[in-house]
């Protein structure tokens, strides 16, 4: 009997400890996961000043992981609280809400005041833009006020669509239009948005004509001058066997004129190319340098059997323009190429001498000069140049111009 006492005892002592323990846990437990049994306390608040409106966390400890259990004042302004664990507070500065203390409410108990300044929100104003149209990717210099001087925290938009800010100063922005903008205010945002200009995003246009008449493109003789617009090939650095007046005519400058130009003046030139067909091939080293016509509407050029009395330097003796570009022309290893290879460098820098001129108008002509250089300077065989395809035809030359 004594026996079975001992053991009732020791199962009387173990029911005890493991009733103590449990209240021991509980009430462990009950402290570590519900800190709103103790007054909340504010550590820091993130940044330390802001404007109505700009979100701040609080930190610290003791807040209810329910952000409804949690009651946040900025001096004297109730704030919303949208987020909370125990030991951090995300709100936003309440609308009316002036420098001073913020304390936080959790079950009844509130924290110490820790001190808050709420500032003026900076609202930037635009005066200018400059250009006020383009493209995707044009960049734009916006002049105003009150802008941030660290690019990052200017928020540039494009009518809704945000831009990349390059280059900040307090007046000034540097930017470029993005991808997806349309036509509609440009604003700027620091901690308010300014005021909207609106910039036109305009679409490139690009003009494709070909030579349309024989005498659109022509062949002048280096030996004494002679004019040809009827031939069915242009030679582009290759020696002519043709003859006039016994004379072969040797080496050509090759002029090619386009009509109808529909380029308005001053417009921007993005690229531009005269594009040629194979019509042999040939491999030897061949160089051109390529010049505009410096007049507003050329001439058609003349041609021995159609003007047999004025038909000799109808090309060289042509104003030209300042800018030229050269071509080394790559190998034509087959007829009837048409490719990259057969097309030039690009002439944007040519055409848009022309287009920035004075007289010139939209609907005008335009004509380049070809002329042989480098490597194709004083070759004596027909063979190894390239020909080209003449106009008009399917196969003729043709200028292709990407503008705004």
């Amino acid at each position: 009997m004594k026996k079975i006492s001992a053991n009732a005892n020791k199962s009387v002592m173990f029911c005890m400890s493991m009733i103590a323990l449990t209240v021991i846990l509980g009430s462990c437990k009950e402290d570590l996961y519900n800190p709103g049994m103790q007054a909340p306390v504010i550590t820091e608040i993130g940044p330390e000043a802001a404007f109505p409106s700009q979100e701040v966390i609080i930190y610290g400890k003791n807040f209810s992981s329910a952000a409804a259990g949690n009651t946040v004042i900025f001096n004297g302004v109730a704030a919303t609280v949208t987020k909370t664990t125990t030991l951090s507070i995300t709100t936003t500065v309440p609308d009316g809400a002036v420098s001073g203390d913020v304390m936080v409410t959790t079950n009844g108990m509130t924290s110490a005041g820790y001190p808050f300044t709420v500032t003026e929100p900076v609202i930037p104003v635009i005066t200018s833009i400059e250009p006020l149209s383009g493209k995707v990717g044009t960049t734009v210099t916006i002049a105003g006020t009150d802008f941030s001087t660290t690019p990052g925290l200017n928020i540039v938009s494009f009518n809704g669509t945000e831009a990349n800010v390059t280059a900040s100063t307090a007046t000034s922005i540097a930017t470029t239009v993005p991808a997806g903008a349309t036509t509609g205010p440009v604003t700027v945002t620091v901690d308010g948005e300014s005021n909207g200009i609106v910039f036109t995003v305009v679409e490139s246009e690009m003009l494709i004509i070909q030579l349309n008449d024989d005498t659109d493109d022509a062949e002048e003789g280096e030996n004494n001058g002679a004019m040809t617009s009827t031939s069915s090939d242009l030679e582009l650095g290759e020696y002519d066997t043709w003859t006039q007046d016994g004379v072969e005519q040797g080496l050509q400058t090759i002029g090619v004129k386009f009509n109808n130009v529909t380029i308005p003046p001053g417009s921007k030139i993005l690229a531009a190319s005269i594009q040629f067909t194979a019509d042999n091939t040939g491999a030897d080293p061949v160089q051109l340098t390529i010049y505009g016509e410096n007049v507003a509407n050329p001439e058609s050029y003349k041609d021995a059997d159609l003007d047999p009395v004025d038909h000799f330097f109808n090309i060289t003796t042509r104003p030209k323009t300042l800018e030229s570009v050269v071509w080394d022309v790559p190998e034509w290893p087959n007829t009837g190429l048409a490719g990259p290879d057969q097309a030039t460098p690009d002439l944007a820098a040519i055409v848009k001498a022309i287009v920035d001129r004075d007289d010139w108008a939209s609907g005008n002509s335009m004509a380049f000069i070809l002329e042989h250089s480098g490597p194709s300077i004083g070759v004596t065989s027909s063979s190894g140049g390239r020909e080209a395809e003449a106009g008009p035809g399917d196969d003729a030359p043709t200028l292709i111009v990407t503008y705004e």
